[in-house]
């Protein structure tokens, strides 16, 4: 059975104390931004993501992304970005930052998690995410991961959508961004805020919100290498 997004029962103490820290931090992250358009914290540290170079750069730009990764590629991500525009329609992005902890939380986060579970400590990866207004996260996959535990922090009732292919359409791993004609629903829901859940990222999945106001923002252990059936058995 495909797993989409499973809740975790996990114990309420689990990394309870980080959870509280990260939001907190997190909030100031949001209300830095709100106030001088920054993204910055002295104690989380932005993570850049390669694929940003695509993903983020606008039309009247495209020359870039060409220059870099071609013009069939280039070509051909944006004839699916357009085909999104036709699915969605104009709409306020929700954009996500994602950020490191201090290397000492770090630290603590792999052992619990070893000790709780048994997972090597080299496989965690934790990571606190931002999402601060906008209406749709477009659908996507992970590009450096294929599952994580989740915990949704705080939130505005968003909405997370999994697609299956209903056909197989080539994937670049510089910009993971699928050809919406051959996507269908498979699942969706709305998290509950501090029940952790193993989240399938190797699935094309969106996130979608009632208006453009608001911050989402979530804990996550991520995993280096494993799927969500590897890291299912360490849970059974």
């Amino acid at each position: 059975m495909k797993i989409y997004n499973k809740e975790l029962d996990f114990d309420d103490g689990f990394l309870s104390d980080v959870k509280a820290q990260c939001l907190t931090w997190a909030r100031e992250v949001a209300q830095t931004y709100k106030e001088t358009g920054e993204r910055t914290h002295p104690h989380l540290t932005f993570r850049p993501r390669s694929f940003h170079a695509v993903d983020r750069t606008p039309w009247n730009e495209w020359d870039k992304v060409v220059d870099q990764f071609g013009a069939e590629k280039a070509r051909e991500w944006k004839r699916r970005q357009i085909k999104m525009l036709r699915e969605f329609g104009e709409v306020n992005r929700i954009i996500i930052d994602q950020y490191d902890l201090p290397e000492d939380m770090r630290q603590y986060v792999k052992e619990q998690t070893y000790l709780e579970f048994g997972i090597p400590k080299d496989e965690s990866l934790p990571v606190v995410q931002i999402q601060d207004g906008g209406e749709l996260l477009h659908p996507h996959r992970g590009h450096a991961r294929l599952a994580s535990f989740f915990c949704l922090l705080e939130g505005e009732g968003e909405v997370t959508k999994w697609y299956d292919e209903t056909t197989p359409f080539e994937h670049y791993p510089e910009y993971y961004i699928p050809d919406m004609a051959k996507l269908k629903v498979a699942e969706e829901k709305s998290l509950t805020p501090n029940v952790w859940t193993l989240f399938n990222h190797e699935i094309w999945h969106s996130v979608h919100r009632d208006g453009d106001l608001g911050v989402r923002i979530n804990f996550g252990i991520d995993f280096k290498t494993m799927n969500v059936n590897q890291a299912m058995e360490y849970l059974t």
